[in-house]
């Protein structure tokens, strides 16, 4: 049995909340309440639950500074939060405080559930609408780094010639006498430009230079 303190200040979330619950086998609300005080209140008193599924924002003690103080004070009920607020920060402070789990309130029922015997297994969650929008941020944090890093890449005239006879296909030796060099200049040149642009081999440095408009 999951024995549940709800915390919400809105009284019909708490009852629609409670009514979803309960209808499934082997969940139990054991109480709700409309703020973090009256949780720590309840627990204080003996109150034994195994989560408390709390509202983020509330009056007098918010859901995160009620995590945190149940955190301190050394009891071993875990908290799920449950907000509108889909900032990641926020998701952030939860963990930071101490949540076993954040959710948005846009979840759906099943996801809930899961969450909760996500939690009760010693587990952290995070919905997956917000584990999306932060993958998707950070994929674009990569873009732009990667778009940061290669402005940041100049080629000489020498370094652009060897590398538009290396996407030819010639070999050190024919790229050196198209140019007039030594071959184990050449040579030296083919290693400096795969070291400066992180690549592993003439192939991939090809593949770099023509993805990024070096070379067409």
């Amino acid at each position: 049995m999951i024995n549940i303190i709800l915390a919400d200040d809105h009284n019909i979330i708490r009852t629609s909340l409670k009514t979803l619950i309960e209808k499934h086998e082997g969940i139990k609300v054991v109480a709700e309440v409309p703020d973090g005080l009256a949780v720590l209140a309840l627990l204080e008193k003996g109150i034994e639950a195994d989560i408390v599924l709390s509202d983020v924002a509330m009056p007098q003690l918010d859901g995160i500074k009620l995590t945190s103080k149940i955190s301190e004070l050394g009891y071993q009920t875990k908290v799920v939060l449950l907000s509108i607020l889909e900032d990641e920060k926020y998701a952030s402070n939860a963990f930071i405080s101490g949540a076993s789990a954040y959710l948005s309130k846009a979840i759906e029922e099943d996801e809930l559930l899961f969450c909760l015997q996500h939690v009760m297994k010693g587990k952290r969650y995070l919905s997956s609408n917000l584990c999306i929008s932060i993958l998707e941020r950070f994929n674009n944090q990569l873009n732009v780094l990667s778009q940061k890093t290669i402005t940041q890449i100049s080629f000489s005239d020498r370094e652009i010639n060897v590398l538009k006879l290396i996407s030819d296909g010639l070999t050190n030796q024919e790229i050196a006498d198209k140019l007039y060099l030594s071959r184990r200049t050449v040579e030296s040149q083919r290693e400096a430009l795969i070291s400066k642009t992180g690549t592993k081999n003439s192939a991939s440095l090809v593949r770099f230079a023509m993805h990024n408009g070096y070379i067409s």
